[in-house]
């Protein structure tokens, strides 16, 4: 089985848990630990979830931002436990992972967070023939 752990600063983690049981259904894989909300020391709580799951499962750790202070210290991490870690976390990245009935492989894993690239797009407007209404294009 594959677990899951979204580390974030702030409140976020907390947001794409709640996404992804709200689109999904399917947490009972996921964790979120909301980092530097106060003044604990997040990263025990990441230990102590890590050493858990270590060699049980494929565990998967997502961050938001390469090279911030939580990504930093995941990858530190990465030389004590066996672990994935991916950075730049979006919805549709969480989505696509938490969905994955498959072990997850770093091979697997570059293809997932390639597609969930593709998400992120400016989107242009679109002109509705004259005789549409806006809310035509939406159904």
């Amino acid at each position: 089985m594959n677990k899951f752990l979204i580390i974030t600063h702030s409140t976020l983690a907390e947001g794409f848990y709640n996404s992804t049981k709200f689109l999904s259904g399917l947490t009972d894989n996921v964790k979120f630990i909301n980092a530097y909300v106060d003044e604990s020391d997040w990263t025990k709580e990441a230990k102590q979830f890590l050493s858990e799951e270590n060699y049980k499962n494929s565990v998967v750790v997502m961050t938001d931002i390469f090279g911030g202070s939580v990504n930093q210290k995941m990858t530190l991490l990465l030389k004590k436990f066996n672990f994935i870690l991916i950075t730049g976390v979006n919805l549709p990245l969480v989505l696509s992972l938490v969905l994955e009935t498959e072990p997850l492989t770093k091979e697997k894993c570059s293809k997932i967070v390639t597609e969930a690239r593709k998400q992120l797009q400016v989107v242009k407007a679109v002109k509705p023939e004259k005789d549409e209404q806006d809310d035509v294009f939406l159904n």
